[in-house]
């Protein structure tokens, strides 16, 4: 099976050249529920992609301050555009997971969003790579992410 690989001391880069090296880490934590399993006791595998989604929402809220209303007043939309999932281990019921995630790069309209899931003893259990498009508001078509905007997404330098 194909893995990429999700380090994270690779500095990130955007057509114009490097960017700061040290990309914004959003942490979340879920606890599995027993609606989100399948007739195997096993998460389903749908649920992957709301948790990754979710967690990806979840962290703009809280660290670039881009919660539901404040997204739907900036004047751009962002629009998930593909996730590719592996399914490396299983999960439960009652298990909790931390999902990690970072922008590792910008491509014109997207950013390639890495994320991790690992469960309570650290081990990873599935890894996603989302690619998000900027969409301009006015015009609803993908436009490049303005530098001011990828910014956000790294720590700043200095």
């Amino acid at each position: 099976m194909h893995r990429r690989s999700l380090c994270r001391d690779v500095p990130a880069r955007t057509e114009e050249g490097p960017m700061s090296p040290t990309p914004i880490v959003y942490e979340t934590v879920h606890r599995i529920a027993f609606s989100e399993l399948d007739p195997f006791q096993h998460v389903s595998t749908g649920n992957y992609a709301r948790y990754f989604t979710d967690h990806r929402m979840e962290g703009l809220g809280r660290y670039a301050g881009w919660d539901l209303p404040t997204l739907g007043s900036l004047g751009f939309m962002t629009w998930v555009r593909r996730m590719e999932i592996d399914f490396i281990r299983p999960l439960t019921a009652d298990q909790e997971v931390s999902i990690i995630s970072f922008v590792r790069e910008f491509r014109g309209p997207d950013a390639m969003i890495e994320c991790t899931m690992t469960d309570a003893a650290g081990t990873t259990v599935s890894t996603c790579l989302m690619v998000v498009a900027h969409v301009d508001g006015r015009t609803r078509r993908a436009t490049d992410w303005p530098a001011e905007l990828q910014a956000l997404f790294f720590e700043p330098d200095g």
